[in-house]
């Protein structure tokens, strides 16, 4: 069955309709590590994990809305085997931070299978001379989680990559 459902995610087939999101008591476990060569990345997916679950129509729309993926393509692949929220949600952003369509994404994620990592979908459609996706990626996060009213500690990196849009924004208002 799981081949099944990523052989129509790899075709870009259509997914199954939207489903809701399973109660509390039964909510998939979390995984504590998505693969993205990125321990605090990787924290903060397990976090939208638990937001979708809990608010699965805004984690949707805000999919929807700031990465340019339908909302049924979002909640169809979330209801596939192997795909969390937060696998869902780097997925699409990742897309949207390398100028391509998430389900071109998608598809690399399953043509690696069960053994590849999200590191690696990122080495494989980042082009050479394009900037690290991690970057944006970030300011996403904080954007969304700003959205959400949600807390977020900020690490190193995205301290930094706020800074710079600080000064970006100001150069720009400058002009």
């Amino acid at each position: 069955m799981l081949s099944l459902a990523l052989c129509l995610v790899a075709v870009g087939a259509t997914l199954p309709p939207p489903v809701a999101a399973a109660p509390a008591a039964e909510r998939p476990a979390e995984r504590q590590h998505y693969g993205t060569g990125d321990a605090w990345m990787d924290r903060q997916l397990a976090d939208i994990d638990r937001y979708a679950s809990d608010y699965p129509e805004a984690f949707a729309a805000e999919v929807e809305r700031y990465a340019g993926t339908p909302r049924a393509y979002v909640h169809g692949l979330v209801a596939q085997p192997g795909w969390n929220p937060g696998d869902a949600w780097y997925a699409c952003f990742l897309a949207r931070a390398l100028q391509t369509d998430c389900r071109s994404v998608v598809r690399e994620r399953a043509r690696l299978g069960a053994e590849g990592d999200w590191a690696e979908v990122v080495a494989k459609l980042r082009k050479p001379e394009a900037p690290d996706p991690h970057v944006a990626l970030r300011l996403a996060m904080a954007d969304a989680y700003r959205r959400w009213g949600r807390d977020l500690e900020p690490d190193a990196a995205l301290r930094r990559a706020l800074q710079q849009r600080e000064r970006e924004h100001a150069a720009r208002a400058g002009r």
